[in-house]
């Protein structure tokens, strides 16, 4: 048994990235605390590479695929099938009504030595008359085939997540809603251990923002080709999963921990309770950066960098736009794509055809993911173009060690570069904001902060006072350190 148990969905160790950086240092300073990992992904990867070392306190880690191979074959006897399936029913319809105390009931049904099988789930005639029943009321007008379809890619990374073996630990701390979250859920009701939630970004809206934009999500021949008001039948479908999936998981969670008041609200909205939240900030290692030297600023070329994994999220294709409106103005500007190109490699493709299409060939550099304690000295500004970000360790970074900042206004950005409380807002910015998907915005925010000295040194300055007030490392991660031996006593 370790104490404290990590559910981690497509992050930490595989993954490079804020929340995943976030992680590592958590671990890595709670030295004294033994740690599992269960990290949940979609497929088995044998060509997956560990992305941080993991700390010695890390003595465990299990994987959870939510499409790996099933076991069709094997079914219960029909007593069992027709109770489990029953359950299921009756969940999934107390849950759309609103009642999460039904999940409790059901779980022995779908977990355990008598529990529901792939093969009753996806081959059995009772399963069959379940999902024609489903239709009957939820299916709208979409073809029964569709239906049938997503009906299985929806349950089988559900039924997976339910069954999956839970490490022993005193305490569960989950990273996010979604499939971890009710992994977590299921950890509540079957353990004699408690549970924190922390969600870095809210989930349910990202998913949002995911699948309104999705091409892998079925959509009949006839929508794809005219302007829809709202989002097809299937789309709706899969959202709906997610915000049961949401509030099940803040309805199981002792308590929950987001970054910023931003966050909090949208939790809240999405059936958080509001009486469990705290805001915790994340937090850096202000000394670790201490020592990286400022490029200087006198004049000549000049480097402005996006820091993030190339994915359609951080909305590339706009900085790479704006780097055509700067470019324009002021010819001497050199603007670097700094992370990881793997996660999507057809949308990293669509933003290097983005570039020549542009003529750019010549100013926008493609250099991967890199060791940034060797670029920051050569850096004079950072932007970030997010569709939607929770509290980006890029900016903390970048302001830790005083380098301006351009970024959307997503998330906790606003907080980060403007402040938080009125001590906070007295620093004075640390960078600029602009408007979500405004090549032009984003253009004229990096001109005034490259053609303004005065401006640049006062963020610079700006930057390096806040995080050493408001966001050391060493103060927040005790805060959570203080959460875990509560309530793992």
């Amino acid at each position: 048994m370790t104490d404290v148990c990590l559910i981690l969905e497509g992050t930490y160790p595989f993954t490079a990235g804020g929340v995943s950086t976030w992680i590592h240092q958590l671990v890595t300073a709670m030295n004294d605390l033994r740690f599992s990992i269960l990290h949940i992904a979609a497929l088995p990867n044998p060509r997956r590479e560990f992305k941080y070392r993991l700390p010695p306190n890390v003595l465990d880690l299990d994987d959870l695929y939510l499409h790996g191979a099933l076991d069709l074959k094997r079914m219960s006897s029909r007593r069992l099938r027709v109770k489990a399936l029953d359950a299921l029913e009756s969940l999934h319809e107390s849950i759309i009504a609103g009642n999460f105390d039904a999940f409790s009931d059901a779980l022995p049904y779908l977990r355990g030595p008598d529990a529901l099988t792939p093969g009753d789930l996806f081959q059995s005639q009772e399963a069959w008359a379940l999902v024609t029943k489903f239709y009957s009321r939820y299916g709208e007008d979409a073809s029964f085939l569709d239906f049938f379809w997503t009906f299985r890619s929806m349950y089988q990374p559900l039924l997976s997540t339910l069954q999956c073996p839970l490490p022993p630990a005193r305490l569960y701390h989950t990273v996010s809603t979604g499939y971890a979250g009710l992994l977590s859920a299921v950890a509540r009701a079957t353990q004699d251990a408690g549970v924190v939630l922390t969600e870095h970004g809210v989930y349910t809206y990202e998913r949002q923002l995911e699948i309104s934009q999705a091409t892998w999500i079925y959509t009949p021949h006839q929508e794809r080709f005219r302007v829809q008001r709202s989002l097809s039948f299937f789309k709706r479908l899969w959202l709906g999963l997610f915000e049961l999936l949401g509030k099940m998981s803040y309805r199981h969670a002792d308590r929950i921990i987001t970054l910023f008041e931003g966050n909090r609200l949208k939790q809240i909205a999405a059936g958080a309770p509001a009486d469990k939240i705290t805001i915790i900030p994340n937090g850096i290692d202000v000394e670790f950066y201490h020592d990286i030297e400022l490029k200087a600023q006198k004049g000549g070329a000049r480097t402005v960098a996006f820091i993030g994994r190339v994915v359609p999220i951080k909305d590339v294709k706009t900085f790479i736009h704006a780097a055509k409106v700067v470019n324009a103005e002021m010819p001497k500007v050199e603007f670097l794509v700094l992370g990881p190109t793997d996660e999507e490699p057809e949308y990293t493709e669509e933003c290097r055809d983005l570039v020549k299409a542009l003529g750019l060939d010549d100013v926008v550099k493609f250099a991967g993911k890199v060791d940034m304690r060797d670029w920051y000295s050569r850096i004079d500004l950072v932007v970030l173009t997010s569709l939607s970000e929770a509290q980006p360790y890029v900016i903390l970074e970048a302001n830790a060690i005083g380098v301006p900042v351009v970024a959307t206004d997503v998330g906790a950005c606003r907080e980060m570069l403007e402040g938080r409380t009125p001590d906070d807002r007295r620093i004075g910015p640390s960078g600029l904001l602009t408007g979500v998907a405004h090549p032009d915005d984003t253009a004229s925010a990096i001109m005034r902060i490259l053609s303004e000295p005065q401006l640049w040194n006062a963020m610079s300055e700006a930057g390096r006072a806040r995080t050493r007030t408001f966001y050391d490392q060493a103060d927040l991660i005790s805060r959570y350190l203080n959460l875990y031996e509560h309530m793992m006593r």
